[in-house]
């Protein structure tokens, strides 16, 4: 093979990883791998090859680099990140009472595919969680393995999904991608045969999800770094603020969620708020955005939050 066939593959053809060339695994091309392919690994029969006439190193190269880096734990695998038409929700569950208290709710929560966020505070207080599913079926297969039910439950953000079923409708492709491709030569490749299908036809549905914006790419990105933070959140059960008053309140720093509702059987607050601040400043932070909203009624409910994130993304089609 010469020079000529490994730049410009025949088509159809992979290109060879085999190929001799110094190494240059710097501290750029690890930067590169690291933070360049986070949210548009190639959706190509030979994505290394892709990533190649990119970067400036070789395909060898780059495989070689993020092969460490997944065996020391700073690589993810390759996988799907989903976009904003994929049909799913999201509810906020919250743990009173005796619930909050069941032995290993925290790490049972945790454990959850489609938990993207815990707030806790006191050992007494409430314990909040958010949860995203396909559907309420997908919710409630998850809160099954929890040691309690929830005590409240809101539906509190719904995507109502592209025109087509998409990933709903190839539930074994869809959730392959999600748990990640291996990383190889021809990762497509390897995923068709494991499926039984052709690798021309994995590509061709991977990129018609694209285009309708149920998957927004996959994905080659750094181990999610889990970090924890404080804040307050406030519950109304009675009070709604004003439009005005709402659009001041989202256009403050630090307000992670604005939480309004009819007040349902299983959530019976009509307004609340979520905060996130330094632990010692959360509680005036709290008392100042209130006033600049020009909020003056107390709320029924306020605690200190601890946030903790369990991972950065649902597993939506894990359950």
């Amino acid at each position: 093979m010469n020079s000529a066939s490994l730049l410009h593959p025949a088509a159809g053809a992979r290109p060879a990883l085999a190929v001799a060339a110094p190494p240059s695994c710097c501290a750029g091309l690890l930067q590169t791998v690291l933070h360049g392919w986070r949210d548009r690994f190639p959706l190509h029969s030979s994505p290394f090859y892709v990533m190649s006439t990119r970067s400036g190193a070789t395909p060898r190269e780059l495989l070689a680099v993020c092969e460490r880096l997944q065996r020391n734990g700073s690589l993810q695998p390759i996988r799907a990140q989903w976009g904003p038409h994929l049909r799913r929700a999201r509810w906020r569950l919250g743990f009173a009472g005796a619930a909050a208290r069941a032995p290993g709710l925290l790490a049972a929560l945790a454990a959850l595919p489609g938990c993207l966020r815990i707030e806790h505070g006191s050992a007494d207080a409430p314990i909040w969680a958010e949860l995203e599913a396909l559907d309420e079926a997908g919710l409630r297969r998850q809160l099954a393995a929890l040691p309690e039910p929830p005590t409240h439950q809101l539906l509190w953000q719904e995507t109502p999904g592209a025109a087509s079923d998409g990933p709903h409708a190839d539930l074994a492709l869809a959730a392959l991608v999600e748990r990640g491709l291996p990383l190889c030569a021809g990762p497509y490749e390897r995923a068709a045969q494991q499926l039984g299908r052709s690798e021309r036809q994995l590509l061709s549905t991977l990129r018609a999800w694209q285009r309708d914006g149920e998957l927004a790419a996959m994905t080659l990105a750094p181990t999610a770094t889990r970090s924890s933070g404080f804040g307050m959140l406030a519950l109304w059960q009675s009070f709604t603020p004003s439009l005005e008053a709402c659009a001041t309140l989202r256009a403050q720093p630090g307000l992670q969620r604005l939480l309004i509702s009819e007040a349902p059987p299983a959530w019976p607050w009509r307004f609340g708020l979520v905060l996130e601040a330094a632990e010692a400043l959360a509680s005036q932070q709290l008392g100042s955005l209130l006033m600049q909203a020009g909020i003056t009624a107390a709320p029924e409910l306020r605690m200190a939050l601890r946030i903790e994130r369990p991972r950065d993304a649902a597993l939506l089609f894990a359950v």
